[in-house]
């Protein structure tokens, strides 16, 4: 772009045969004409990073490092399992939705915040239970992550709605102009050059239409999952995830009286993936009960097969009353489940009664096992006692608790 130069002293231009021109980029142009400095993309709004062109992986770094260090804080050695998966939750549900809900966020870099997170929970590498079974919901034997695959697809789906509507928009509007023009957002097809969100927007229709029969019940089945004009991220969410087998035990041990660390205990044993002698094999030692120093250590001699563990079982069932023989942990919530049923303070007694026996039996195993302790059945017994009288009478402040 030539642009004119010299200028004479008084501030007017000088006559033509004086007149110079220069050709000079036209970023420079505007940058000698405005008082800005150069900016570079991408640059930051909001904490995301914003574009003309597609984000690359690399420009995600910045929510890897909000991740990383925001679990980073926490000492993974004093927080319990239940503990760490609440702060989980926290980062999938918080701090990663806030850009979930605006990219269609590459799979490499979903993959590598479930790669954290599940380190962050087990300790490790090793993981006692696949990331996909612990994002079902917890009645289907899961612990109630969202999924971050799906979860990014249900919360672009309110994108995807917004377009449908024809929101009054600026951006619902210049989609509308450049992309569908005389066409839905049903009948768009993306082609190759086409940004990468109306893409996944494409892929996330797809999946939604392939839940309903045809294109009006589609429709009518996400207008029913509205609230105020808005698509509910939670009811897509729903309607996208895998769906698992609701199970009775698990909806028996995860309940709100009864404490997290107890509940993700015996989710543990349940799914056969507490650390017994019998799964470390491959470390070539030797397999012996440390409680009764008889069988072989395994979940079902734990619970409640060993002599040691079946006198404290014994015990607690009569001082609850229940006098069925139950010898395994699925026999005892099955029993446990028909003959308490309801939510009084006896039902609730039982429940927590279990759970607490579960826990502290495996807490005696690691204290004989690894700190070279001795636990008497009576040490044990006044423990789950002590739970189970401190949670009923947080729960019932001013009625008498007795058993």
């Amino acid at each position: 772009m030539p642009v004119v130069i010299q200028i004479s002293s008084t501030g007017k231009l000088c006559d033509d045969t004086s007149l110079k021109a220069y050709e000079k980029p036209t970023n420079e142009n505007i940058l000698d004409l405005v008082d800005y400095g150069r900016g570079v993309f991408p640059v930051r709004y909001l904490g995301v990073p914003l574009a003309p062109l597609k984000v690359s992986v690399a420009q995600y770094a910045p929510l890897l490092e909000t991740v990383n260090d925001f679990l980073k804080t926490w000492n993974t050695k004093t927080i319990s399992y239940a503990g760490k998966l609440e702060l989980i939750r926290s980062v999938i549900q918080g701090v990663q939705s806030f850009w979930l809900q605006v990219f269609p966020v590459p799979i490499t870099i979903l993959d590598r915040i479930v790669s954290i997170c599940r380190i962050f929970l087990w300790g490790g590498k090793y993981a006692k239970v696949a990331w996909d079974d612990i994002c079902l919901p917890k009645e289907e034997g899961g612990l109630g992550i969202h999924n971050a695959k799906v979860w990014n697809h249900a919360l672009l789906a309110r994108t995807l709605w917004d377009v449908h509507m024809k929101k009054d928009t600026l951006w619902v509007r210049w989609v509308n102009g450049v992309y569908l023009k005389c066409r839905t957002v049903w009948d768009f097809v993306p082609h190759t050059r086409d940004s990468q969100l109306m893409k996944r927007l494409s892929l996330i229709r797809d999946k939604i239409r392939s839940c309903f029969n045809n294109l009006n019940d589609t429709i009518l089945g996400l207008k029913s999952r509205t609230t105020n004009g808005k698509l509910a991220s939670a009811k897509i969410y729903e309607l996208l995830r895998v769906k698992g087998e609701v199970r009775t035990p698990m909806s028996f041990i995860w309940k709100s009286y009864i404490p997290p660390k107890l509940s993700f205990n015996v989710w543990l044993a349940l799914r056969n993936r507490l650390p017994t002698q019998d799964s470390l094999g491959y470390l070539h030692i030797v397999n012996r009960c440390d409680l009764c120093k008889g069988g072989l250590e395994t979940i079902p001699h734990l619970f409640f097969l060993c002599p040691f563990t079946c006198r404290i079982w014994q015990q607690i069932r009569n001082w609850m009353g229940l006098g069925h023989d139950m010898t395994t942990l699925l026999s005892a919530i099955k029993w446990i489940t028909k003959t308490h049923r309801g939510s009084n303070m006896k039902a609730k007694a039982a429940r927590i009664a279990f759970c607490a026996t579960v826990y502290y039996i495996w807490h005696a195993r690691n204290e004989v096992r690894f700190d070279d302790g001795k636990k008497t059945e009576e040490d044990i017994i006044a423990k789950i006692k002590h739970v189970v009288y401190k949670i009923l009478f947080s729960i019932y402040p001013h009625e008498l608790v007795t058993f």
